[in-house]
């Protein structure tokens, strides 16, 4: 671990360095203070922290701020720009104080303070019996999204990168987990994912994320090339199974929608490339016309237009 001194010769491995072990454990004491609490007082201290966060992280608030401005400035004045990021930045701290808190929800939310749009379409996927991949986005709570779709007998298997903090990875993988879903990591994704496709079941992926390294691919968002992962792309080809997206909106008293869209058609030319391309694209442009209608839903703070061409 970096920074952690070394081991005496002979010696058992390290325990976690302290400040992982306080993070964790902050993590966990907030957690347990926070399901004592109402489901939309939650939701309410979450936004408000996450307010504070837009004041003091400046350097993310310029993000933001300069995101929004390339993406939606031509139609949009700088009034509005910053009223956007502000709002952005308080849906963060709500939908992380909901994520370290999933384990209150359960089977019974379904139907209540989350509601379905669209389920026929993860439905009529499922009913192929050949399994699903399901696309979304940083928008709305995805992990809510996720959680809740394992109670509704449908579970997943979740492409996810491994948070710096074993510890809370450990704390929020059980949360994951809950309903029955799989999470599964990007250094053996394809074969963990292939693997869920063959049991049937669904296989999820956000695709909003700058890709630094790797197999990338650059479309279009919001007039300008992303780096993007070619992942979905490249397993739906190979499989050629359905795929659909999902997207969660936040309402009010902690209740959230979620949307399940048509499924996405699969135009294969035999280009690989090509094809790849122009899948990642129409999947991509899908995420942008949810954004465009909600923007304030989406993490324009992370730096998604970082890595160039």
């Amino acid at each position: 671990m970096s920074g952690a001194p070394a081991a005496p010769r002979g010696a058992e491995d390290p325990s976690p360095a302290l400040a992982i072990r306080l993070q964790a454990a902050a993590v966990r004491a907030l957690a347990a203070l926070l399901r004592l609490l109402p489901a939309g007082i939650v939701a309410a201290l979450g936004s408000s922290v996450g307010a504070v966060y837009g004041i003091v992280a400046r350097r993310r608030r310029h993000i933001a701020i300069a995101n929004l401005t390339a993406a939606l400035g031509r139609d949009l004045p700088p009034d509005r720009i910053r009223a956007i990021s502000d709002a952005a930045f308080r849906h963060f701290g709500r939908a992380a104080f909901e994520m370290i808190t999933m384990d209150r929800f359960g089977p019974g939310d379904a139907g209540g303070r989350i509601v379905y749009e669209g389920l026929e379409h993860l439905q009529a996927a499922h009913a192929r019996r050949r399994g699903v991949f399901l696309f979304s986005a940083h928008f709305g709570n995805w992990e809510i999204a996720a959680l809740m779709q394992g109670y509704l007998g449908m579970p997943l298997a979740m492409i996810t990168r491994p948070l710096d903090n074993p510890l809370l990875e450990r704390f929020m993988r059980v949360r994951r987990e809950a309903s029955g879903n799989r999470v599964i990591g990007k250094r053996s994704a394809v074969r963990h994912a292939l693997r869920a496709i063959s049991e049937g079941m669904g296989v999820a992926i956000v695709i909003d994320q700058n890709v630094r390294s790797g197999a990338r691919v650059f479309v279009d968002y919001f007039g300008r090339p992303a780096s993007t992962t070619p992942t979905l792309a490249l397993l739906a080809l190979k499989t050629g199974v359905p795929i659909v997206p999902v997207f969660s909106f936040p309402g009010s008293g902690g209740s959230y929608r979620i949307v399940y869209g048509p499924e996405v058609t699969i135009d294969a030319t035999g280009d690989r490339d090509a094809d790849v391309r122009a899948l990642t694209q129409k999947c991509t442009r899908i995420i942008e016309d949810q954004v465009r209608a909600r923007p304030d839903c989406w993490l324009w703070m992370h730096e998604r237009w970082k890595t160039r061409p």
